[in-house]
């Protein structure tokens, strides 16, 4: 079931938007006017099966659709033009400089993103994303690192979580540079708080980057319930608002 988001935010290429800045999620909204919310999953999956995270999306009043599944096919921006939010999974490759400026651009004009990463002990593969973050400002960096997630800075994406799985990702870092980032995930480790998620607000576009890829996994669904009010916050806060958000956690 969807419903429209809410507050007032600012417009890019799509026109004005508003989007919802609070944390509570109601069950039955009245229906108003809102276009569904289409997504595009960037690369492939990890090893681990994940075919619920896709269901639960498009259960949920969405289209789905993986792109960018093989290393011959380039980043356009017809490719990313059908999607409102568009999810880093596993890229096939590095990107180009003008691809990442594509990408940005699209980000920039009202364009959502959550990314992940950890997907192999090997940062040519696992780091491929960078390519593509280094638009906002954000980047996979330093040793794999395990939690689980269980320190949250206070913000829209993480009200009410207390554990979330995170199983050999790795830590994200400020790049600097234009727009808004704010550390909302925290690991200690050797006395220090690594951040291990961002929330980046770029132009009239947000992201949510998370270090690790386990809270797309289908053996995480089935036994934490605050991954799938996890996603629920993500795309509530990074989708643009004159799109149906997602309702309910069920």
């Amino acid at each position: 079931m969807v419903g429209p988001a809410s507050d007032a935010g600012t417009g890019g290429a799509l026109g004005p938007v508003t989007r919802p800045d609070a944390g509570t999620f109601v069950a039955d909204v009245p229906p108003m006017m809102c276009s569904q919310l289409n997504i595009g999953i960037l690369g492939n999956p990890g090893s681990n099966a994940s075919s619920n995270f896709q269901a639960w999306l498009e259960a949920r009043g969405t289209t789905v659709q993986r792109i960018q599944t093989t290393p011959d096919v380039p980043l356009t921006a017809d490719a990313l033009q059908p999607f409102d939010v568009v999810v880093l999974d596993l890229p096939p490759r590095d990107y180009t400089a003008d691809e990442a400026a594509i990408f940005g651009a699209w980000v920039n004009a009202g364009g959502g993103v959550a990314s992940m990463s950890g997907y192999h002990d090997d940062t040519s593969q696992d780091w491929r994303s960078n390519s593509l973050l280094s638009q906002l400002g954000v980047a996979y960096s330093g040793d794999r690192i395990w939690g689980p997630v269980t320190q949250f800075a206070a913000h829209p994406i993480t009200s009410g979580l207390t554990s979330v799985t995170f199983t050999g990702g790795y830590p994200v870092a400020d790049l600097g540079g234009a727009g808004t980032r704010t550390p909302i995930a925290f690991i200690p480790s050797n006395g220090n708080q690594v951040v291990v998620a961002y929330a980046v607000q770029a132009g009239a576009g947000r992201a949510f980057v998370w270090g690790d890829e386990w809270i797309e996994f289908d053996s995480e669904w089935s036994s934490q319930p605050q991954i799938p009010q996890l996603w629920l916050q993500v795309f509530s806060w990074i989708a643009p608002a004159n799109r149906c958000t997602l309702i309910g956690i069920g």
